[in-house]
């Protein structure tokens, strides 16, 4: 009898905590805030659209309504490997970060951005080695920007608003 107690209450447990998938026919929006149309009630969970063979082409993560994070998909045969993943900040809606990978699962770029939607750093990556990243400011070089060239010597510069300022290499 504690078994079946202990059951019913970890699958109720799971059920409350698990995260809902649902099309955009469950869903509206007001002020770029998600609802579920059964009940009104902010919605938490992920919203996907699939094409044929049920490929995922894209699904969104909410969280109390709020959209968190944007995954798009590569179908490659009979697997499905994430091509972008965009990150948002929930209480601006604005993007922060989007994320690139290659066919084979592995990270392939990242752009950072700010309050205004400008890119504030680039990173690129090969084989999961960082090859080059820079940082800007108002659409300006600036900060600390660093590369490994193909001969695999690494350069390091610094722009202050978009001037070069030092540079160096090294082996």
């Amino acid at each position: 009898m504690k078994f079946k107690i202990v059951f019913i209450l970890l699958l109720a447990f799971i059920k409350g905590y698990s995260q809902e998938k649902v099309t955009i026919d469950d869903l509206y929006f007001e002020n770029y805030i998600a609802y579920h149309k059964l009940d009104n009630k902010k919605f938490t969970g992920t919203l996907q659209d699939k094409k044929k063979k049920n490929h995922i082409k894209w699904e969104e993560i909410y969280e109390n309504g709020n959209r968190t994070k944007m995954l798009r998909y590569f179908n490659i045969y009979d697997r499905q490997v994430i091509c972008d993943e965009f990150i948002f900040d929930p209480e601006t809606k604005q993007k922060i970060k989007q994320i690139g990978y290659s066919s084979n699962g592995l990270q392939y770029w990242e752009t950072e951005f700010d309050e205004n939607q400008k890119k504030k750093s680039f990173s690129f990556y090969k084989n999961n080695i960082l090859y080059t990243y820079e940082e800007f400011r108002n659409n300006k070089k600036h900060g600390k920007w660093f590369c490994i060239n193909k001969n695999g010597i690494k350069c390091e510069t610094e722009y202050d608003n978009g001037k070069k300022i030092n540079s160096q290499t090294s082996l």
